[in-house]
């Protein structure tokens, strides 16, 4: 093994004390330096029923298991307590889940903000995410697994079981109507007291009487809301019937002709609201709230937590022990702020793992001799410059296309069986990258022929496109392909460290890397891996012919951007252009894609950097597609979970 040079040794340290202040940083900020006890199970339902009894017979407490016990199926989440929460101070509670997208760490604006206000507070990852199995969702009533944290969060002696609230996030919103009817029936002893909706319209309209009696409810529709735009249309939710359903569920004879957005009614009208931290006077009161956000920024701004906060607030007032912050002031964003300290860390290591590992002599064999740049391969030249103008140009075009087209069909083309990631998105994404990888492989030929026709007559040399993906040998493959996961194996440490360490993560919203289960790899290398590689590997070979002989490497490297993320940048554009200019999305079905977008497109631009940089360091495309493609795929699947419990289901 060669020496290691110094830019390297500078590089990584950067990268891993990055990690390491993320880590510190997202604890501290989660335990609210130290005043907050924070832990992590994840294990069966039968032992959270356990857990349960357990804690009935040390408090004095009759919580009931109304969920179905499975010692097969595991659920995980997070527990807060803060330092005024006791078996001697009972305070409210607050369970969190997150929607379609991702894990319980989506919540952290919420649970972190609540637990600093005093609140105990429970976060779970819902069936088929993150760290929870698909099959707690039929054991728990069809409330994805939210059932059976109430019921644990119910039975903590630190917590009073008569005050225990829970808030959801889109399809959270919808676990938590599921809870909400599993437990708040009629001849129920064990209710649930507060509901807030972020964004869960849909799981409102599944709420009677008979459910919200007794809680108080918070509703939240954003005026920009991409889903609810469509199905309930949003902008005029004050003034529609399905907003005014809402408040004529506890006060029928509601007959005004819109909701006054934010009032509190009764059953018998209107109620005033609560001073700043105080609970409302009655025990059953709901209020309709229409802010001028997305739907994803009801976790992702202080509007939205705000929102929540003080649903929360009104319906149990101040902890006691604990003193009150307004619902303005916030830290999650420097919480954030750590995260993507981590994430940076994270796709930095990648750089000197590369270095590092090259140089060895095990892999040794991996490194091939890169394809020198042509003579007469000039951007000056106007027909190579406009050879690569439209290339560019139809490669952004069928990008934002099959985008639109494609992802929203990802879902229902691929087998769930086979493909059994719990989420459309992770399947949505897969589609639409085996799309992009076929649609690209025909650019390079194309663009390949074009190149011989317009320079037959200069002589210059045309090297085959794919000649930077040839191998010598079998065993070459394989030991590329081996470089490959043992590079992305190296880069992932971290994320153990901050997960059994730290009960972090690395993130900015959608985006997250997160230690995948050593179980659930199998699933993922042999169902989903394949379909990132028919893309990546396109593109690392795409990347490695796109240099010109009079331009800078930088400059070649960034063409190669553009084509790989701009058009899911003009996506985005103009999907919330259309959105916030005429209250509706350009594209009515791509909602959750243009969300995904967000987390996409900087992968894609980072995979243009990584796979030039990867090809030369090792002249082999191949290298640099597999670990693009590695990354991406695990950073895609793992935090929307594998819905299967089955090891091998292909």
């Amino acid at each position: 093994m060669k020496q290691i040079k110094k830019s390297t040794k500078i590089v990584l340290c950067i990268a891993l004390a990055l990690c390491l202040i993320s880590m510190i940083g997202s604890s501290c900020m989660q335990s609210n330096w130290g005043k907050t006890d924070v832990s992590v199970f994840t294990g069966s339902l039968t032992e959270v029923a356990d857990i349960i009894r357990e804690n009935n017979a040390a408090y004095g407490k009759n919580i009931q298991v109304t969920f179905t016990e499975s010692t097969r199926a595991n659920i995980s989440f997070i527990t807060l307590i803060p330092e005024n929460a006791s078996d001697d101070n009972p305070v409210p509670a607050v369970v969190c889940v997150h929607g379609k997208y991702n894990s319980k760490e989506m919540q952290l604006n919420n649970y972190v903000e609540l637990a600093r206000r005093g609140f105990v507070v429970v976060s779970i990852d819902m069936a088929g995410h993150g760290y929870s199995d698909q099959g707690i969702d039929e054991l728990t009533h069809g409330s994805l697994g939210a059932e059976a944290a109430v019921e644990y969060v119910m039975s903590l002696g630190c917590v009073d079981e008569n005050q225990v609230g829970i808030t959801g996030h889109s399809m959270g919103g919808n676990a938590s109507a599921g809870a909400v009817l599993a437990m708040n029936t009629s001849d129920s002893t064990q209710r649930i007291a507060a509901l807030v909706m972020q964004a869960g319209t849909m799981g409102m309209t599944q709420l009677g009487s008979e459910q919200l009696e007794g809680m108080i409810t918070s509703v939240g529709v954003g005026y920009y809301d991409e889903f609810d735009t469509v199905y309930f249309d949003s902008p005029n939710i004050l003034k529609n019937e399905m907003g005014k359903s809402f408040i004529k569920t506890i006060y029928p004879e509601f007959s005004s002709e819109a909701v006054t957005e934010g009032q509190w009614y009764t059953v018998d009208g209107e109620l005033a609201s609560p001073a700043a931290g105080q609970a409302i006077t009655e025990d059953t009161a709901i209020r309709l709230c229409n802010p001028k956000i997305t739907h994803p920024m009801f976790h992702f701004t202080n509007t939205g937590t705000a929102f929540t906060l003080d649903g929360i607030y009104s319906a149990f007032g101040t902890p006691a022990g604990a003193d009150f912050i307004p619902t303005d002031k916030q830290v999650w964003p420097i919480m954030v702020a750590f995260e993507v300290l981590g994430l940076i860390g994270f796709f930095m290591l990648l750089f000197p793992i590369v270095d590092i590992l090259i140089d060895t002599r095990v892999f040794a064999g991996v490194k091939r001799e890169c394809l020198r740049i042509k003579e007469g391969s000039s951007l000056k030249n106007p027909k190579e410059l406009i050879l690569v103008i439209l290339t560019v140009a139809a490669l952004v075009y069928i990008s934002f296309t099959t985008f639109d087209k494609y992802y929203p069909l990802g879902a229902s083309l691929v087998n769930p069986t086979t493909y059994p990631a719990q989420s459309d998105v992770a399947n949505g994404i897969g589609v639409w990258t085996v799309i992009s990888g076929i649609i690209l492989l025909a650019v390079i030929i194309v663009t390949y022929y074009c190149r011989r026709i317009l320079f037959a007559k200069d002589k210059v040399e045309i090297d085959n496109p794919f000649k930077t993906g040839a191998f010598n040998s079998i065993s070459q493959f394989l030991l590329t392909m081996l470089f490959s996961a043992t590079v992305v194996a190296i880069m992932f440490i971290p994320s153990y460290i901050a997960r059994y360490v730290f009960d972090a993560d690395f993130r900015i919203c959608s985006l997250v890397v997160m230690a995948p289960e050593l179980e659930k790899l199998p699933i993922v290398f042999v169902s989903y891996l394949p379909m990132w590689m028919i893309f990546y590997i396109p593109n690392a070979i795409f990347n490695a012919n796109t240099r010109y002989m009079d331009v800078p490497d930088w400059l070649s490297t960034t063409i190669c951007a553009v084509g790989n993320s701009l058009g899911l940048v003009l996506y985005i554009i103009i999907q919330y252009t259309h959105l916030y200019k005429y209250d509706s999305l350009w594209s009515p079905d791509g909602g959750m894609a243009a969300i995904s977008a967000f987390a996409v497109a900087p992968c894609l631009i980072f995979a243009a950097y990584s796979a030039r940089y990867i090809y030369k360091k090792t002249g082999n495309a191949w290298a640099a597609g597999g670990i693009n493609a590695i990354v991406m795929c695990v950073t895609t699947i793992i935090p929307n979970g594998i819905a299967t419990d089955m090891l091998f289901p292909f």
